[in-house]
């Protein structure tokens, strides 16, 4: 006796299921051709939603990232105060420069008048952000600074710095800026967008961003 193959095994199943699916299509698409017409259009509407949904490469890829990049930000934290998620690469800069650094800022001094959390808009540029971490004096490469700060500048080196998250309307720019205490008006009861928000942050309380644990940890008195 011959073997089936797949191919014939395939086209035995159509055949097979042709007359089935014809009856279910007539009861179910109507009994004029108006209704039928119409019942394809929706036969075809929900395949192709079905294809792009399931079927798509691309959006089992977009899907995927969209999960590990959740999966990142709900890890437990380090108990020495580093988070595990990806997004804190924000807060290593080499030798701690631009709020990088992860010891306590404890006791809290007293020129800093910012907090972590706090939302501003930015007073000469008129961007939206939430400060995610400060310097009490700018802490950054002697070239940067000299660059930021010419002569006529110099005074600002010795004031109050802040890491903040600039606020994005797409949720993909992850800009970031260092900026001086003299730049910031601080704003209530205003969000921002930004991809790295949920490392740094586990709600906004109407008022300000609460900081998540590790990162109460650098700053207990903010």
């Amino acid at each position: 006796m011959p073997q089936l193959n797949a191919a014939a095994a395939l086209q035995i199943g159509l055949l097979i299921s042709a007359l089935p699916a014809q009856y279910i299509l007539s009861r179910w698409s109507g009994s004029n051709s108006t209704q039928r017409i119409q019942a394809s259009r929706r036969l075809i509407n929900n395949w192709n939603r079905f294809r792009r949904s399931y079927l798509n490469l691309q959006a089992w890829k977009d899907w995927l990232k969209e999960w590990q990049l959740k999966e990142r930000t709900i890890q437990n934290e380090d108990p020495l105060g580093e988070s595990p998620a990806i997004e804190v690469f924000l807060l290593k800069e080499k030798d701690g420069y631009f709020a990088g650094s992860s010891e306590p800022r404890s006791p809290r001094p007293v020129s800093v008048k910012y907090r972590v959390g706090q939302v501003f808009r930015h007073r000469q540029d008129g961007y939206y952000g939430v400060i995610v971490g400060w310097d009490e004096n700018a802490k950054g490469p002697e070239d940067w600074i000299n660059q930021r700060y010419p002569s006529n500048m110099q005074n600002l080196k010795y004031t109050p710095h802040y890491k903040v998250l600039i606020h994005t309307t797409d949720g993909k720019n992850s800009a970031t800026d260092y900026i001086p205490e003299k730049d910031i008006v601080i704003l209530t009861g205003v969000q921002v967008f930004h991809p790295h928000l949920a490392s740094f942050f586990s709600m906004f309380d109407g008022a300000q961003y609460i900081m998540m644990p590790w990162l109460k940890q650098i700053y207990p008195h903010d």
